[in-house]
């Protein structure tokens, strides 16, 4: 079966959510029925006017009166009736607090400055909807930000990363269109984001070299920053700095020559020299002076990519990544280099503006710090900082009884994590202020609905948020921050008084858009989170699982073994059927498609309540399309479950013997294929409705579209009448269907372990005693990586090409390898001649290990030293070592190691003969005719398209078979 070609991505022009988020109103004509006044309420049916006695000179509220007058018109309210609405200043306690009196004959709303009187004509806005008509609650209303600083990031703006590389500051597209502007204001947004680099972007007298180009750069931000001030929105340039000096951009090559005292560890920029920290200030406050009003800075200075001395060095030496090699940081604490690389940047922002924000976010700093030193760091946080951590990170999320650990981008895992609580806390207690990295519309777990409407975790969320004192949120990434139901929520949710219970938040969140149906909009919602928090907590399976773009897979009976999309790159392939990509961190198959299919089930819940509400709002396009987009979030998730269980049955068909069993597997399995036809064809006029289906703003494009759909039906129609009717023929006879996937009659290479009856010392030596009955494999499959800028521009997690390596090289430097069994391990022995070089310099082996056919690669990265660690599947978590051990031996013309694997980390029992399993060799070494270095495999390698995580790794080839014997 071949698949058809693949329809091109639609064009831009065709992306119609974007001229919607330009020109749509945010305030939509609204059906009041009419009823009379509720006891405890003010009434003025004939309308009411502003009376305005706020200064404003600047007119910054312009906007929001010219807002709230068109609302008025909107449920045709007379903007010039009889009741006085009173605007005036009045003291609070902080920016943006905002307080109504409502009495029978006037409201009164007052604040100290035009973002508390904004944020309270919207809020009163709201409460007219809530209330269906034109009604107030009598009394005293008073709402106090306890999260101030809500940060956002226009939804469809360049992302400055492969494939397209377009820089939002480079070109001459207005990405803040004036209705946009209001309704991001009207979800409680007060700061928007944008990447910069500032090479790029900050011309410097103490490096010359950076901003050359920069007027056109600092001339849009000076007109965006003034632009979004007249919504009460601040601009946040975000940035990763200072970038280190040997990142391959021409300019930055250029200062690295031309400064070469600034180099620090591995390349890094050393804030440790008096240039270093000049520099750092001078950048933010020639910033800040060329673009009056810029509102603050977010700022990533360690755990991403390299900026500092300590930005990619563990503070207590170690083999990963690297001990501190840099003369002046590494004789100084970590955070002491961390926290003054920031202070240079607050005292250049203080220089012009102190009322500016900096927001230091150390993204991935608990992974070559470790947690402890983490939490230090943010007791030693400067005042005057937001510390922002990621809300989940270093998490525990219980689910089918097993404790699953969380990285970051979640919305299904509450959280908060004990690290972030630890390092919130301590940097509260010492006088900086602290920040979350949310997701609130969506994330990493599925993002082509642009939002998951559960707005009961955000309560949760929040509700923690506001017990510790968090002050400050990032609510997304590239994606989540399309306006919506759960940005709304956010909104609301930062602001005290804090909602009494779920119920009621969700109530009042309902009421403004559902009125009378609100109770059962609330149901919905409840089934809908219900149904979320099973999502499986892998957030590998959130960057390769099928719950973004399941209905647009092809599926496979026929075992191929080909790699998973990522789920945020439409550079790649349609995925394959290695499911095994996304059954990650400690998870099975099967406990997947458990959790699978309860989130699919509850939302389907929810779903058929919505579709009764749906009848009602035929008036509402808005209201339909957040409808059908819930109805298209069931389907996804009912796609992938279906995914996984056609897999989990082709697991099964695998392993079976007898004729009925074949036949019944593949009858389901069709079965699945025939509900998967179905769930696309529903999904394809929703598609053909709503734009933003299928959209993910960090791929910039669409991970499904009518096109793709439609392709994927014919794909699916191929198989059911090219591939299952010879496997359903050869199914009655007995026997497996795939022996060579299974590996009882495997194709390439095959090693033989022989069992040993007593197991051998382990010296780091694969010789002697039962080593002697062990045959010998080599490793002669070379290869080279070599850099390509041009490659890594068009996909960042593809940046090589794949070379042969000169015969010169490898003369002498042969690799071979063994293994034997016993009763409850697996040993493999690898020898590494030097071929008369120094043994062992600059080499690394590389052991791949798949225990499972549904579970990914495991690789051992082993030093000649004996410094040896298990990369296992889920890419970012640390993992203390399972009982497996390594020993080395360094000899002058050779060296050697021993892995020994228990049978149980395999996932297999003692005492029983093993099944076969996939390995690979790999021997990393340096070469005299090229840099980088080259690579010696036992199995031939075909590098497939780089991908995070798991790399250019090809599963279909990168294996030979272990056969214990």
């Amino acid at each position: 079966m071949r698949l058809q070609k693949l329809p091109p991505q639609p064009p831009e022009s065709d992306w119609q959510f974007i001229a919607d988020l330009r020109t749509a109103k945010y305030h939509q004509p609204l059906k009041w029925k009419p009823r009379r006044p509720a006891k405890g309420e003010a009434a003025f049916p004939e309308g009411l006017h502003l009376q305005i006695d706020f200064p404003d000179p600047r007119g910054l509220l312009e906007t929001a009166y010219a807002d709230f007058r068109f609302f008025l018109g909107t449920v045709s309210l007379p903007a010039d009736g009889p009741y006085p609405l009173v605007i005036r200043p009045c003291e609070t306690s902080v920016n943006e607090e905002f307080i109504i009196h409502v009495t029978p004959e006037a409201c009164e709303l007052c604040a100290a400055d035009t973002e508390g009187i904004r944020r309270g004509l919207i809020y009163l806005e709201d409460e007219l909807q809530r209330r269906g008509g034109p009604f107030l609650p009598l009394g005293t209303i008073k709402r106090t930000p306890l999260v101030r600083t809500r940060i956002s990031r226009c939804f469809y703006g360049p992302i400055n990363r492969p494939p397209k590389c377009r820089e939002e500051l480079a070109d001459d597209v207005d990405y803040y269109p004036e209705e946009y502007l209001n309704r991001l204001a009207h979800e409680g947004v007060n700061v928007l984001w944008m990447t910069i680099n500032w090479f790029d972007t900050i011309p410097s007298k103490i490096i010359p070299e950076y901003g050359r180009n920069s007027a056109f750069r600092l001339e849009k931000l000076r007109r965006t920053v003034a632009k979004c001030e007249r919504y009460g929105i601040r601009i946040y340039p975000f940035c990763i700095e200072p970038a280190s000096l040997n990142r391959p951009e021409p300019v930055v090559q250029a200062a690295a020559k031309a400064h070469p005292e600034l180099i620090g560890h591995n390349g890094s920029f050393c804030t440790s020299t008096e240039k270093g920290q000049a520099y750092v200030e001078e950048a933010v406050r020639t910033l800040f002076e060329e673009v009056p009003g810029l509102g603050g800075l977010i700022v990533i200075p360690v755990g991403e990519r390299q900026t500092h001395c300590y930005s990619g060095a563990i503070p207590d030496g170690g083999s990963w990544p690297t001990k501190n090699n840099c003369p002046r940081c590494s004789k100084r604490k970590p955070y002491e280099v961390l926290w003054d690389t920031v202070s240079a940047m607050r005292r250049g922002m203080d220089a012009v503006n102190p009322e500016a924000e900096i927001v230091a976010w150390p993204y991935g700093q608990f992974i070559c710090w470790g947690p402890e030193k983490t939490v230090e760091a943010a007791a030693h946080c400067p005042p005057g900082v937001i510390l922002q951590h990621n809300f989940e990170t270093g998490g525990q999320n219980l689910q089918l009884g097993k404790l699953r650990p969380t990285w970051d981008y979640w919305l299904s895992y509450v959280g908060p994590s004990d690290l972030f609580q630890g390092a919130a806390t301590a940097a509260i207690k010492h006088g900086a202020r602290a920040g979350a990295k949310l997701q609130v519309g969506c994330s990493h777990e599925v993002a082509t609905t642009q939002v998951v409407p559960a707005p009961g975790r955000l309560y949760r969320k929040y509700s923690a948020i506001h017990e510790l004192g968090v002050s400050a949120a990032m609510e997304s990434w590239y994606f989540g921050t399309y306006p919506s139901l759960m940005t709304r929520a956010a909104g609301e949710l930062s602001f005290a008084p804090f909602p009494k219970t779920n119920r009621d938040f969700l109530r009042s969140l309902a009421g403004r858009d559902y009125g009378e149906y609100s109770e059962q909009v609330v149901d919905a919602w409840e089934w809908f989170e219900k149904g979320y928090h099973n999502y499986p907590t892998a957030h590998v399976f959130g960057y390769y699982g099928p719950m973004h773009d399941g209905p647009a897979w092809p599926l496979y009976l026929i075992p191929r073994r080909l790699p998973l999309a990522s789920t945020w790159q439409i550079a790649y392939p349609p995925s394959g059927d290695y499911v095994g990509m996304c059954v990650t961190n400690g998870f099975t198959l099967a406990e997947m498609v458990t959790l699978c299919g309860r989130m699919a089930d509850y939302w389907g819940r929810g779903v058929e309540i919505l579709k009764q509400v749906r009848k009602h709002f035929a008036w509402s396009p808005e209201r339909v399309k957040d409808l059908n987009l819930a109805v298209a979030l069931g389907l996804q998730f009912r796609s992938g479950y279906n995914i996984l269980r056609f897999y989990q049955l082709r697991e099964k068909l695998a392993d079976a013997k007898a004729p009925a069993v074949k036949q019944r597997l593949l009858a389901d399995m069709k079965a699945l294929v025939r509900a998967e036809m179905k769930v696309t064809e529903e999904l394809l006029p929703l598609a053909e409705a709503d734009s933003r289906l299928g959209f993910h703003s960090e791929a910039e494009g669409y991970k499904y579209h009518p096109a793709l759909l439609r392709w994927r039906l014919d794909q699916l129609k191929q198989l059911l009448t090219e591939e299952f009717p010879p496997i359903e023929k050869q199914a009655k006879q007995p026997g497996s269907l795939f022996p060579d996937y299974t590996g009882e009659a495997p194709t390439g290479r095959v090693c033989f372990a022989p069992q040993a009856t007593v197991e051998p010392e382990l010296t780091g030596r694969p010789i002697g005693g039962a080593w002697g009955d062990a045959p010998e494999q080599e490793c002669a499959s070379w290869l080279r990586h070599v850099f390509n800028p041009d490659r890594r521009r068009k996909c960042a997690y593809d940046p090589c090409d794949h070379l042969p390596v000169d015969p010169a090289d490898h003369d002498g430097r042969s690799t071979t390898w063994k293994a034997l069994r016993t009763d409850n391990a697996i040993l493999i022995g690898v020898t590494c001649k030097a071929g008369g070089r120094k043994s062992g310099e600059g080499e690394a082996l590389q052991i791949y290990v798949e225990p499972t056919r549904t579970q990914p690669r495991r690789i051992f990265h082993i030093s000649p030293s004996g410094v040896a660690r298990c990369q296992q599947d889920d890419g970012y978590i640390p993992r203390e070592n399972a009982g497996w051990t390594v020993e080395t031996k360094m000899g002058k013309k050779e060296w050697s190691a021993v892995l020994r694997i228990p049978l149980d980390w395999l996932g297999q029992k003692p005492n029983r003969k093993p099944r076969p399993f996939r390995v690979n060799i790999i021997r990393q070494m340096p070469i005299a005719s090229a840099p980088g270095g080259a690579e010696c495999s036992w199995a031939k390698r075909e590098p497939a398209q780089g991908r995070l995580v798991w790399g250019d790794l090809n599963p279909a080839t990168d294996f030979g078979w272990l056969k214990p014997q």
